[in-house]
């Protein structure tokens, strides 16, 4: 494992020790803590390779480290002392504390168990085949709580479930079984506790944000705001085309339902009258309007006959009396 500067240090390395570190605080944009508590060497001088791009990582002993952020002047700067790490180290850099954050989970490598670790989370087994033959394994399973049956000369696991819950302690025969069935439920690599920027102190919790969420909600919230704006006829840079083309839109409808001609819209209106007269016409039966005016004409014709031939019947009948 990681350890601090070793304790056989003169009075003089230590002022020089606090003195510097003092420095990069002042001259750090983003300083936080890191926990490099179960971190392997290995792992480490890897990881401050990959990192050294955008952040420098100083570890020293956690009183120097204290008197060191009480010495530097940046307002507030000694919130940092209130970091819950159980082996701190100093990060700096001029990413902005969430960018940080991102990077140093990015920077995370899974891990085998070896028993005694904490869960980092609810740690579950899947269902179906293990590949593992009858045993010892069988007993270890069932004793974890898994529903398990030999099939195929193989054990298998029925259906999914959590072994170790996120805190507990990872046990020996919870370690063989999760290394039997091939998962790595612990991550190697940094832990950044806390970090200040701007006299702000942010927490590992505020730090941990999901970004695809917050890309979405951010884009949901703008697009409402957007529609409220339009909507409500309130003129900015970004909303005054649409609330003109609305505008404008509006007033053409208008004009053209109520024919009111102007150069816009003479066209449209012309348009919208013959589609009424179009579908005036499809409504209407005109061959037999005129059959029917015709039928109107004969029987008028039929009825002066009768008329004419009734008043000469009544005057042949006036000469006869005669």
């Amino acid at each position: 494992m990681v350890q601090p500067t070793p304790k056989n240090m003169s009075r003089e390395q230590k002022e020089q020790i606090v003195e510097h570190m003092s420095e990069q605080i002042e001259e750090s944009p983003v300083v936080g803590i890191l926990d490099m508590h179960n971190l392997p060497s290995k792992q480490l001088q890897q990881i401050k390779k990959e990192m050294k791009k955008f952040a420098n990582i100083r570890m020293e002993r956690k009183t120097l480290m204290k008197i060191a952020i009480d010495e530097a002047e940046k307002e507030d700067i000694d919130r940092l002392n209130e970091n819950e790490a159980v082996q701190p180290a100093f990060i700096f850099s001029e990413k902005d504390p969430f960018q940080l954050y991102s990077l140093i989970q990015n920077n995370k490598s899974s891990a085998a168990a070896q028993g005694g670790e904490t869960a980092p989370n609810d740690i579950e087994v899947p269902d179906g085949d293990t590949g593992i033959g009858p045993g010892p394994m069988l007993g270890k399973l069932q004793g974890a709580g898994l529903n398990v049956q030999v099939q195929d000369g193989s054990i298998h696991v029925q259906e999914p479930g959590v072994i170790v819950n996120q805190g507990e302690e990872i046990t020996q025969d919870d370690a063989d079984i999760l290394n039997q069935v091939g998962i790595e439920p612990l991550e190697i690599g940094l832990d950044l506790d806390i970090a200040y920027s701007e006299g702000e102190i942010f927490t590992s919790e505020q730090l941990d944000i999901d970004e695809e969420q917050y890309r979405q909600d951010v884009e949901s919230a703008a697009s409402m705001a957007f529609n409220l704006a339009v909507n409500a006829g309130y003129i900015t840079e970004t909303t005054a085309p649409t609330v003109i083309s609305e505008a404008f839109r509006k007033a053409k409808n208008l004009s053209i339902s109520e024919g009111i001609v102007t150069e816009e819209t003479v066209e449209e209106i012309i348009g919208h009258a013959s589609s009424g007269a179009e579908a005036l016409e499809s409504q209407l039966d005109l061959d037999s309007a005129e059959e029917d005016e015709e039928t109107e004409e004969e029987e008028t014709e039929d009825e002066e006959a009768e008329d004419e031939e009734t008043q000469d019947e009544d005057q042949e009948e006036a000469e006869e009396e005669e």
